[in-house]
């Protein structure tokens, strides 16, 4: 696979959310719910292009948050663990997006993940996952996350509602309304269909 330089993060012409929180926005669209090549292939399919693609999530992570880059990378037997952590993301983010109950969510595996804490000199607290592959990177995505629901900034970030869709975006709207990556594309669709259904129930 080859591609454009800074178009293996920040996909589908979504802006990126706010500080480290791009890592799990990242991991999302690696790939769409229901593959379409014109929109990109899957990044977690083969190992030389999931961690290249790492690589350079890692790297904007480091840019956003302004950490050093972790000494991580993956292995064959990351990818099959790391999808299943993308969809069940996706999952959860989705829910975000259509106002799901948390009753009617499907459960989720725990996730067996270490931070490792540094208190430094000057009084800040660093953070950098202890284990290594798809572990080093749920932790990271774990903290992430945990930071921004402390913020209040978690609740923001969302899966398109379309079934075959779901990108990741961060909704920055006021009202934090929004339930598709792109309202002309996902929306339409969804409006078009709805207004089918409706004339043949008349």
């Amino acid at each position: 696979m080859v591609a454009s330089k800074g178009s293996w993060v920040g996909r589908f012409g979504l802006e990126p959310a706010p500080g480290g929180l791009r890592l799990a926005q990242d991991l999302v669209n690696t790939s769409l719910s229901v593959n379409q090549g014109y929109l990109g292939s899957d990044y977690l399919m083969d190992l030389p292009t999931a961690d290249f693609w790492f690589g350079e999530a890692l790297a904007a992570w480091s840019a956003a948050t302004g950490r050093p880059v972790p000494e991580l990378s993956l292995r064959q037997r990351d990818l099959l663990p790391l999808r299943k952590l993308r969809e069940q993301l996706r999952q959860s983010l989705r829910a975000n997006a259509a106002h799901v109950d948390a009753a009617g969510r499907r459960p989720h595996e725990p996730l067996d993940s270490s931070i490792g804490l540094t208190l430094r000199a000057d009084g800040q607290v660093d953070y950098q996952p202890v284990a290594q592959g798809w572990e080093g990177a749920a932790a990271l995505i774990s903290v992430e996350m945990l930071l921004a629901q402390a913020a209040g900034s978690l609740s923001r970030l969302k899966a398109c509602a379309a079934p075959i869709c779901g990108a990741c975006f961060f909704d920055g709207s006021p009202n934090q309304t929004r339930v598709w990556h792109d309202s002309s594309v996902c929306g339409n669709a969804a409006n078009l269909r709805a207004s089918r259904a409706g004339r043949k129930a008349r």
